[in-house]
C-alpha cells in the first residue's frame, strides 16, 4: 500500500503517514491559497483560502494589486510615472523689501505698549505684517521681547520701560 492508487508511483513515507493514497501530481484536491489580512497599518496576518476565493478578494482588496511585480488582480493596469520635462533655468530676480527695521518697530512697539498695553502691541504688530511693512523676523523678535518685558512683575518692568 506505498504506492499511488492510480499510477502506482512509490508514495513517500510523509504522504502515507498523513493517510494520503494518492500522490501530489494525481491528487484531485486543490492547494491552498493565501491572501494577506491588514487589520491595522501594520500587524498583517496569513489567511488559507481557496485559489478562487484569493481571487475575489484580491479583486476587493486595494493592498493586493500588484505582488512581487506581478498584476494579480485582473483588469488592472499598472501605473507609470511620467517623465518630467527637463528643467528650464530662471533668471534670479533681486526683489527689494522696503521693510522697516527692528529698531524703529520695536520702538513704536514700546511706545503702544506703555500706552495701551501689550493686546494692542502685538495686534499693531500683526496688522505691519499683514502690510508687508515688517518681516517675519522683526515681528518674531518684537513679540519675544514684548513678551519677556511683559511677564516681569510691575517694579521690574517700570525699571525697564524708562
Amino acid at each position: 500500500m506505498n504506492n499511488c492508487i492510480q499510477c502506482e508511483v512509490k508514495l513517500p513515507d510523509e504522504r502515507i503517514h498523513l493517510g494520503y493514497k494518492e500522490c501530489v501530481e494525481c491528487s484531485s484536491v486543490e492547494p491552498y491559497s493565501a491572501h494577506i489580512v491588514y487589520p491595522h497599518k501594520t500587524g498583517a496576518f496569513v489567511q488559507p483560502v481557496s485559489q478562487e476565493t484569493k481571487k475575489n478578494l484580491d479583486r476587493l482588496d486595494r493592498r493586493a494589486v500588484k505582488v512581487g511585480g506581478k498584476m494579480s488582480a485582473p483588469n488592472v493596469k499598472e501605473w507609470t510615472i511620467s517623465e518630467s520635462k527637463p528643467k528650464v533655468e530662471k533668471k534670479q530676480v533681486e526683489v527689494n523689501y522696503n521693510h522697516k527695521k527692528f529698531s524703529d518697530v520695536f520702538g513704536i512697539s514700546i511706545d503702544i505698549y506703555k500706552q495701551s498695553g501689550y493686546d494692542k502691541t502685538i495686534n499693531y504688530l500683526s496688522e505691519m505684517f499683514k502690510k508687508n511693512k515688517i518681516s517675519l523676523m522683526t515681528k518674531i523678535n518684537c513679540v519675544n521681547n514684548l513678551t519677556d518685558i511683559h511677564l516681569l512683575n510691575r517694579k521690574q518692568r517700570k525699571m525697564i520701560l524708562k
